[in-house]
């Protein structure tokens, strides 16, 4: 009985002294931290007029995503991210949200590459960490196996997103995020009257969102 306290009391020591460690890991000033990451990507579209292999609107499907980001902390609330993630998708018939509407019907392949620069602003500096960030880059799209011969394609995009890390460690933690991503395709120079309404110079957008789950690493 005497052994069985002991080893009870042994442990509730060393528990004591982890515990401070996990309590007060925590985003440090002039620390690297490196977040491998999976999710989904919802692919969103792309609008008529937006591209040169298609006549008509046509949807990139949604589909996993991965990627990494390396950021480095200024101080415990301001970091830089630089992230780059792929996204190997498809191109599909657009779907109407019609009952029994045609929809997701193969077009094409298409890759989609974020190389993208992000503000991260995190909020506390303990076990969880939630955070919102702000960013802009490029979007690489790869088109193949289309009707129409196709190239590749850097376009501008802006992302905003947030999410929470919660660290096990103060060199290690789990993290959860969501952000959307618009990238610029293009710009409509004509005019049409539409419903008594003149639509003049329009930009196309391919705009989507991410949910991921990854690690952090943090030293």
């Amino acid at each position: 009985m005497k052994t069985k306290v002991a080893a009870l009391s042994l442990a509730a020591a060393l528990l004591a002294l982890a515990l401070p460690g996990v309590a007060h890991a925590q985003i440090r000033q002039n620390t690297v931290e490196i977040s491998p990451f999976y999710g989904y990507l919802w692919g969103g579209e792309f609008a008529h007029g937006s591209n040169s292999l298609f006549n008509e609107t046509v949807d990139a499907e949604d589909h996993a995503t991965w990627g990494a980001r390396l950021g480095y902390n200024f101080t415990e609330s301001v970091e830089f991210e630089a992230q780059w993630s792929r996204t190997d998708t498809h191109f599909v018939t657009h779907d109407s949200g019609d009952v029994f509407g045609p929809g997701g019907e193969p077009l094409g392949d298409l890759r989609i590459d974020y190389w993208m620069g992000y503000g991260t602003f995190n909020f506390g500096h303990r076990r969880f960490v939630p955070y919102i960030t702000l960013g802009a880059g490029a979007g690489v799209l790869h088109p193949s196996g289309t009707a129409v011969a196709a190239h590749d394609s850097t376009r501008f995009t802006g992302s905003l997103g947030g999410g929470l890390k919660i660290f096990v460690t103060p060199h290690f933690g789990l993290r959860f995020d969501g952000r959307g991503y618009s990238t610029y395709l293009n710009g409509d120079d004509t005019c049409s009257h539409d419903h008594h309404d003149d639509h003049c110079g329009d930009s196309h957008w391919l705009t989507n969102g991410e949910a991921s789950g990854g690690l952090v690493f943090a030293f």
